[in-house]
C-alpha cells in the first residue's frame, strides 16, 4: 500500500464518490475535501497528492493554491503537487498560480492513474 493521502477537492457530490472511489481502485488512501477552506487548513505531511477543483465555494481552487504555496514556502516544507480538475479553467492560469498540472474533468480513472504517477515519487508509491 502506498504511504501517504491523496486529497481530492471537489465540491460536486457525484464526482467527490467517484474521485474516491477511482483513487481507491488504484491502491491509494483518499480524503474528500469540499472547499478551499478545508484543503488550506488540512495538515499535509502525509499527503502526496491533491487533486483540486477550480471552481470551488469560498476560496477558489486557485486561491487555495496560491495559500498552499505561500504556507509551503513560509515552513520550507516540499511542495505538494496539486492537479487542477476543471471543465473550463484555461491551463495557463492553472500554471501561474503555483498548480503542477492539468486534468479536464470529468476525469477518467486511467487520467487519474497518469497523474499520480507522474507526480508521486517512487519512494511514496512503495
Amino acid at each position: 500500500m502506498p504511504r501517504g493521502i491523496i486529497l481530492f477537492v471537489e465540491d460536486d457530490p457525484t464526482l467527490q464518490m467517484v474521485g474516491k472511489l477511482s483513487i481507491k481502485h488504484l491502491g491509494y488512501d483518499c480524503e474528500v475535501l469540499n472547499t478551499g477552506e478545508k484543503v488550506v487548513e488540512h495538515p499535509t505531511e502525509n499527503v502526496i497528492l491533491i487533486f483540486m477543483d477550480i471552481g470551488l465555494p469560498g476560496i477558489d481552487g486557485r486561491e487555495a493554491t496560491k495559500l498552499i504555496r505561500a504556507a509551503e514556502l513560509r515552513e520550507n516544507r516540499k511542495p505538494v503537487p496539486i492537479i487542477a480538475l476543471t471543465g473550463h479553467a484555461i491551463r495557463a492560469q492553472c500554471l501561474e498560480v503555483g498548480m503542477d498540472d492539468f486534468l479536464q474533468k470529468p476525469a477518467l480513472i486511467e487520467d487519474l492513474d497518469l497523474m499520480i504517477k507522474k507526480w508521486v515519487s517512487a519512494e511514496t508509491q512503495t
